[in-house]
């Protein structure tokens, strides 16, 4: 394989990335603890609808 440059982000690119993602997970993990309670609250009220 030829000599080919690779480009390494800077430490303190490679941080706000970092960081980036660490938001983006912690967003997704927000919401589906949201779902998952909207989904009990959904659950609740239809056995308080069908006895």
């Amino acid at each position: 394989m030829a000599q080919m440059p690779i480009r390494i982000p800077s430490f303190d690119e490679q941080r706000k990335i970092g960081t980036f993602f660490k938001r983006i997970d912690e967003t997704i993990a927000l919401h589906q603890r949201e779902l998952e309670l909207l989904k009990q609250t959904k659950k609740a009220f239809l056995q308080k609808m069908f006895v």
